[in-house]
């Protein structure tokens, strides 16, 4: 045997190292993946949905729909958009009652006849935001029902039947009270009131149980983002597109604002060995008196609509993200079940409580990065 050689110093090889023996002492190939650095992969931000519901499109917009008294009628017409206008989210509903019925006492639902269900969508704040504004428009004189039509929101119940009174449901407020809406074409009208989370009904205000022939409404809110960050793209160029909470100076109660993605394990991944995520985060412009905070939860798609539990122990620290300069967190990840190509189901939640409003107040997230053994 070759008397060894020792180096005094660092060994750096230009090349590839290829060894015909084996390495003394011996080390598995665990040892030495613990000895190098992690691999990192950065997660786009196009990959963050805006909100903990990950059912909901990108922009935290989604789908609404009239319950089946309103949608089953014939000739009635009950549609929705939802849609992101810059920092606002605008919803719009457009109505023809034809096919509808009036109801035979004042203060009684508009539905099918006798039908239950009879709600013309539900406003959620993952969906339409804070409700800032709204007004609605009478495109079409109603005709053969009632034409004094109110309109009702923030009902707990989507249950409601035609010709029931709005008072045997919960939490209904009146947002107009327009009186008959003849002659009043065309001429948008503020809402009197803002829709709260509920579900909107439409309201007989003078008692007359006829089947509609005609009348059409459109109704228009604005609303601000609620309880999601914000994917923010900024000016090319300029900024670099980030994952920010709404200005949440003076809230003055710790708010959870999310944001969800699936982060796939690379191909390259080794079986078992070591995962993080590291999160690049800090306030924008003002930090917040109390805290602000960030935490994960990441959980392992079991291909079967299942996940198993939360693969991330760490807890969120303590102001960890409430200073202006920017800093990496990292989330340890429990790797024990985990193999190239497993998709991470990953929530972020950042936390911000603030009392004395000193400025604008954001949190800001500037990446997200996975970092692993690999081959």
């Amino acid at each position: 045997m070759a008397n060894p050689t020792t180096v005094p110093g660092d060994l750096v090889v230009p090349g590839t190292l290829r060894l015909s023996g084996a390495l003394s002492p011996a080390k598995a190939r665990s040892d030495i993946l613990e000895l190098a650095e992690l691999q990192t992969f950065t997660v786009p931000m196009s990959d963050w949905r805006e909100h903990n519901d990950y059912a909901t499109p990108l922009g935290g917009l989604g789908s609404m729909a009239p319950g089946t008294g309103i949608s089953s009628g014939v000739g009635t017409i009950c549609a929705h958009n939802v849609s992101k206008r810059g920092g606002l989210i605008k919803t719009e509903i457009l109505i023809d009652v034809t096919g509808l019925t009036s109801g035979a006492t004042i203060g009684d639902i508009i539905g099918k006849l006798a039908t239950a269900n009879c709600h013309i969508g539900e406003i959620r704040a993952a969906v339409n935001g804070t409700i800032v504004y709204g007004q609605i428009t009478c495109l079409e004189t109603p005709a053969g029902g009632d034409p004094d039509i109110d309109f009702y929101s923030t009902v707990t119940e989507a249950t409601g039947t035609q010709d029931v009174a709005i008072s045997t449901l919960t939490g209904e407020v009146a947002f107009t009270n327009n009186g008959d809406w003849t002659g009043a074409i065309a001429t948008p009208i503020a809402l009197t009131a803002l829709p709260g989370v509920g579900y909107l009904y439409m309201v007989d205000a003078g008692g007359t149980a006829v089947i509609y022939t005609a009348g059409q409404f459109l109704i228009e809110l604005w609303g601000t983002p609620a309880n999601r960050l914000e994917s923010v793209g900024g000016t090319h160029g300029t900024n670099a597109p980030s994952l920010q909470t709404p200005d949440f100076g003076g809230n003055a109660a710790a708010t959870a604002y999310y944001a969800r993605s699936e982060i796939r394990l690379p191909a390259e991944y080794v079986a078992g060995q070591s995962v993080e995520l590291r999160i690049h985060a800090g306030m924008l412009t003002t930090v917040a008196d109390q805290s602000c905070t960030v935490d994960v939860a990441v959980y392992k798609s079991d291909e079967d609509e299942t996940s198993t539990g939360d693969l991330c122990a760490d807890a969120a620290v303590s102001d960890n993200m409430n200073s202006l300069v920017f800093a990496d967190i990292d989330f340890t990840i429990t790797p024990t079940t985990l193999s190239p190509g497993d998709l991470l189901d990953v929530l972020i939640t950042v936390t911000a409580d603030d009392d004395g409003n000193l400025g604008v107040m954001k949190g800001c997230i500037g990446s997200v990065q996975l970092l692993c053994d690999v081959r």
